[in-house]
């Protein structure tokens, strides 16, 4: 690996006497949730997180039924309620001719509880938080390289925590929490995916809003002509509202949000009708290409959360996905390790294969469900269906959490 004259790493030989047994890159979700059930086991484990908490992310900042029991798990749920957690009981769906299509929340998780909205910035300084009290060392504003060595059982990461002093750090097991960003994959060739229209590929939009009346104990899910956008209420007298549109919408409105708006959720007439009095509370954020479905792995790595796979927003199971991956990974660690295993290529293989065992029929339905939303007249005849047939729309709903 190559260093620049002015870099230096400090303390080389303490990290190769005193490997971390795990390493985790991202405290998001999936990152902190790894951790703390690793660290509960007696695991040395080291989190690094490039933003210093708290932090806004783009995010839908649904909470499905499910996320409850994984926060009971963690030890947080009532940390989450008690932090201004906005109850959410019912999901409508509104295609652009009023049709709507009402999901009771009930229908998920065994019928118990409702969703949660709340920030990303709150429930994510909550997990994070959790994590430090269970033993797991955290290291924020920590910039890692995408470039790992591996020495027989151990892997090398670098990164700087300030200025151009560089850090060497040991492990026996990377995961790489970061996002749809991959760190890890940079260094990979690119493979020619899923190749899209010039224009077509979807970007996500996000912030917060005030003054959005009568959404209560709802979230709203509205279609527009090349996208779809959410709304549910959070913590503090806010809404979210987060919309997927195209590169070629986004291009034509030229950086003037009120376009964007005009050109996306506004083409909606019930959304336009609750949006009606709305006022920006907060920044604007993007982000995008968008890929569906499972990522390439990258060997040495265990790809957890959105890096390891990213399913559509439209299911509302996205925050689900990320924690649920993190308690899957720690419990093969954690089972690994009883054993003595500790080579990250056999850790690797037994993770994914659980993997795709508990989500690939999710993402086929997901898949299957996005080609019907987004071609008008299949869209407009499946939201008839679902919207007369109360048993076809809980198939639906249920067929993105099995």
């Amino acid at each position: 690996m190559n260093q620049s004259p002015t870099q230096t790493i400090r303390n080389p030989q303490s990290a190769i006497c005193n490997p971390h047994d795990v390493l985790i890159v991202g405290a998001g979700p999936a990152g902190t949730s790894a951790a703390i059930l690793l660290a509960q086991r007696g695991r040395r484990v080291l989190l690094l997180e490039k933003s210093r908490f708290p932090r806004e992310k783009l995010c839908g900042e649904f909470l499905s039924p499910e996320t409850l029991n994984v926060f009971a798990r963690l030890g947080v749920r009532e940390r989450m309620m008690d932090a201004g957690a906005q109850v959410i009981t019912h999901w409508v769906m509104v295609a652009p001719n009023g049709r709507r299509v009402e999901v009771p929340l009930s229908w998920l998780a065994g019928g118990e509880g409702h969703a949660i909205g709340l920030s990303r910035a709150r429930m994510d300084a909550i997990l994070l938080d959790r994590a430090r009290e269970v033993g797991v060392e955290v290291r924020e504003a920590f910039h890692v390289s995408p470039r790992l060595q591996h020495a027989g059982e151990l892997t090398f990461v670098e990164g700087k925590a300030d200025g151009e002093t560089l850090e060497r750090l040991a492990t026996h097991l990377v995961l790489d929490a970061s996002g749809r960003g991959r760190l890890f994959a940079r260094n990979e060739p690119v493979t020619a995916s899923v190749k899209s229209k010039t224009g077509a590929r979807p970007f996500g939009v996000k912030v917060h809003l005030r003054g959005v009346e009568g959404l209560g104990e709802t979230g709203e899910l509205f279609f527009f002509k090349d996208g779809y956008g959410g709304m549910s209420d959070v913590e503090g007298g806010r809404t979210n509202l987060c919309f997927i549109t195209t590169e070629e919408t986004l291009r034509a409105a030229k950086g003037d949000r009120h376009a964007l708006l005009e050109a996306t959720m506004m083409t909606n007439p019930a959304a336009r009708e609750r949006l009606r009095g709305a006022v920006v509370d907060g920044e604007w954020l993007g982000t995008g290409p968008l890929t569906y479905g499972r990522q390439p792995s990258v060997p040495g790595v265990l790809a957890i959360g959105d890096a390891g796979a990213f399913i559509d927003p439209f299911t509302g199971s996205g925050m689900l996905l990320a924690m649920t991956s993190g308690e899957l990974v720690a419990s093969v660690i954690n089972d690994s390790f009883a054993s003595h295993e500790r080579r990250s290529e056999i850790i690797a293989d037994r993770y994914q294969q659980l993997h795709r065992q508990k989500f690939d029929w999710r993402f086929r339905a997901c898949a299957m469900l996005r080609s019907l939303a987004f071609k008008p007249a299949t869209r407009n005849l499946l939201a008839l269906l679902l919207s007369r047939h109360r048993s076809l729309a809980r198939i639906v709903a249920l067929s993105t959490r099995q």
